[in-house]
Order: structure tokens, then sequence, then C-alpha cells
């Protein structure tokens, strides 16, 4: 029992130390959205936040399925020159893939200019 006990204090102790440290006040707090913060309509903070999600997040994620696409088609390209798929494979995976990329494109652009529209 004294054992949890002390076990206990010196815990708190030590969060107590964690908690009060100078590098807590150093913590930045929320930012307003790049389309301005107003706090009368929650729906407008609602789309300005979403709007900076999906412009910051939107091209990371069209990074990484152009990454894909490239990693994919060096795959396929290796694979036809193994002569295990044709060159037909190829080229529909190119064409189907870069059509996809110019469509999330587009939609990302798009979606930016709806989210501007309504925050």
């Amino acid at each position: 029992m004294k054992k949890i006990n002390l076990l206990w204090q010196s815990l708190l102790f030590s969060l107590s130390l964690v908690l009060t440290h100078p590098a807590w006040a150093a913590i930045p707090g929320n930012q307003d959205p790049s389309q301005g913060g107003n706090d009368d309509n929650i729906l407008k903070v609602f789309f300005a936040y979403a709007y900076d999600a999906v412009l910051y997040g939107g091209p990371i994620g069209l990074a990484a399925g152009v990454g894909y696409y490239i990693i994919h088609m060096w795959a396929v390209f290796k694979e036809v020159r193994a002569q295990r798929k044709e060159k037909s494979d190829f080229i529909s995976d190119g064409v189907i893939g870069a059509l996809l990329i110019l469509l999330s494109i587009w939609a990302l652009n798009f979606c930016l200019g709806l989210l501007e529209k309504a925050s």
C-alpha cells in the first residue's frame, strides 16, 4: 500500500513539474483560417477551415497519387520488359492514370472555388 502511495506521489510531482515548465507558455493557440474567422456564423467558420484543409491537404494527396502512379507505371514497364504483360497494358494503365491525375487536379481546383465562395 505504501509503494502505491509513493508511486502516485512521485507521478503527481513529476506531472506538476512537466506541466509548469516554461515551454508550455510557448505553445501557439488556434489560428484563424486564411479566409477570415467570423465567429457569428459557425457554418462560415467551418467552410473557412475546410478551405484551408483542402488547400494544404489536397496537394499532398495529389503528390501521393502521382508518386503511386509513377511507381505503378515502373512496375508495369518491368513486367512488359519481362514479357509477362503486353504493351497494351502499359498504354492503358498510363492513359487511365494520367486521366485520373488530371481529374484530381480539376476536382481540387473546383472544390477550392466552391469553398472560397462559401466562406
